[in-house]
């Protein structure tokens, strides 16, 4: 367990050994997955953003961990299995989980990881509402994944909400969890602004995919803008106004977020909005 009378603040390094930890200190094939699939690296975006929150309004290193590794954890649990049920075989330049172990073992790997994160909002001071606020998260992201999967050619409108729900939920969650731990409101909030960066934060990956989701038929804001009758540059720099607009939404709510709990939030859309400037402006 980590030590918090050690520990006065907690960094990334803190996370990488609990979720060592909590996943793979048990051996097991599905645990020697789920350490394959971290060591391909990623952002830790969503952990970021729990520890930048949970310490911004003063909790503990305990609770900063609680807020970071959860929505973490189920974030990778959803890379897993949408590999999966797209039938993608890479994942960060490496064979992903079900391309490397199988089907089998790639559905129990996400499984096991939304199990761990369970485990580990046991730290949160509040785990019954923790627990409900993970519970709408995942929910929703069920939902987002599900109409993806089923839809065909979605128009611009069908994307947008596709990303709202796939992604938003998982980067609010981080937010949510430090606001709750710190007796603070303003959930809605918070679900709202990642819901409205989740989409310009898609709408960013489409742009730098728009070939290969072409080829293999996958969702993109820019396909659905070009199926209206826009050209591909035209779609493009539409695309990018339109990502403009729901960072401007979120900036919105992020100003309503009380204590500076919106900084991860507010740092985030900046480096989006300045991505989305420098593809529009090179279009």
């Amino acid at each position: 367990m980590f030590d918090i009378q050690s520990h006065q603040s907690v960094s990334l390094t803190d996370i990488e050994a609990e979720i060592a930890r909590v996943v793979w200190s048990d051996p097991s094939i599905v645990a020697e997955a789920a350490k394959y699939h971290f060591s391909a690296g990623g952002a830790r975006t969503r952990a970021r953003m729990g520890l930048e929150a949970a310490l911004g309004l003063g909790l503990s290193g305990q609770i900063a961990l609680a807020c970071a590794l959860a929505p973490e954890l189920l974030h990778n649990a959803s890379l897993v299995h949408d590999d999966l049920q797209d039938g993608d075989k890479m994942r960060r330049q490496k064979p992903s989980v079900w391309a490397q172990y199988g089907k089998n073992i790639a559905i129990s790997t996400g499984d096991l990881l939304i199990s761990a994160a369970y485990r580990t909002i046991a730290m949160h001071p509040h785990p019954a509402a923790a627990l409900c606020a993970m519970h709408d998260a995942i929910a929703t992201t069920i939902r987002g994944q599900a109409r993806d999967c089923s839809i065909g050619l979605a128009t611009p409108e069908d994307h947008e909400f596709i990303a709202a729900d796939k992604s938003g939920p998982l980067l609010a969650l981080p937010v949510q969890l430090a606001l709750i731990a710190a007796g603070l409101g303003h959930d809605d909030d918070a679900i709202c602004a990642g819901r409205a960066i989740a989409i310009a934060y898609q709408t960013l990956d489409d742009l730098l995919d728009r070939a290969d989701d072409q080829t293999y038929g996958v969702t993109n804001i820019c396909l659905s803008l070009e199926a209206t009758g826009l050209s591909p540059g035209v779609a493009a720099r539409a695309a990018c106004e339109r990502a403009g607009a729901s960072l401007d939404a979120a900036r919105r709510h992020i100003g309503a977020l009380p204590r500076g709990a919106g900084a991860p939030f507010l740092k985030l859309a900046t480096r989006l909005d300045i991505q989305l400037k420098e593809f529009s402006h090179a279009t």
